[in-house]
């Protein structure tokens, strides 16, 4: 059933992406990421573009939906925040909703991709997402210092150099669901290291380690 959901998402996307406009094809993603990194931010007019564009699935504080697979953006990793943004403009990232939305010449721009990443990692952390059963969070535990806390942090709290997002208490199903992304080849980007490491967990695994992040506290004083 995952498999035929899988390519039923390839195919819409294959779709959706025939429709947007040829600006937001042709763009490089070095030159777009290098020109909205030297962008002076207007954290305002990201709020604005996050009101009008983003909130609807993301939620007015930021914390997304965690049934819904939209992660929670709130204080998050600014370069990894403004990297992704990017990715999906320049297709290099596969979400069909995230490329028609920022299709949009408001957004596929470099100003409004640093005005929007740096407005949400500056907004406080919702510590209220999704988490899984809470069976297994000692074997989560093991797997997260094992393979995953020599790039996310012993705290989860990622790290700018390298734009490492932070994962303590993102939600739930998200987490799960980029953990089976990174084996099936959704994340284009992912260093080969990341998917050796989620490729030698079981489904059990996965869903462990999951939970235990989403469960992770705050460690946002430790950024």
């Amino acid at each position: 059933m995952d498999e035929l959901r899988s390519l039923a998402a390839h195919i819409m996307g294959a779709v959706l992406l025939t429709s947007l406009p040829l600006r937001a094809l042709d763009l490089s993603r070095c030159e777009l990421l290098s020109q909205a990194a030297h962008a002076t931010p207007d954290p305002s007019h990201g709020k604005q573009l996050y009101e009008e564009h983003c909130v609807r699935c993301h939620r007015p504080e930021g914390s997304g939906t965690g049934e819904r697979q939209y992660p929670q953006l709130a204080s998050q990793q600014e370069q990894y925040l403004l990297e992704q943004l990017v990715e999906f403009v320049t297709l290099d990232r596969l979400a069909p909703k995230m490329h028609q939305i920022l299709a949009q010449s408001t957004l596929a721009n470099p100003q409004s991709l640093r005005d929007l990443s740096d407005y949400l990692a500056s907004q406080p952390h919702d510590e209220h997402g999704e988490h899984g059963d809470g069976h297994r969070l000692g074997r989560g535990r093991r797997i997260y210092d094992q393979y995953c806390a020599g790039c996310h942090g012993t705290l989860g709290e990622g790290r700018a150099k390298g734009s490492v997002p932070a994962v303590d208490g993102q939600n739930y199903t998200y987490l799960l669901a980029q953990l089976k992304g990174f084996v099936a080849g959704h994340r284009s980007r992912a260093e080969p290291a990341v998917i050796a490491a989620v490729s030698n967990l079981s489904p059990d695994d996965k869903a462990a380690v999951a939970d235990f992040m989403s469960r992770m506290p705050d460690s946002r004083d430790a950024k």
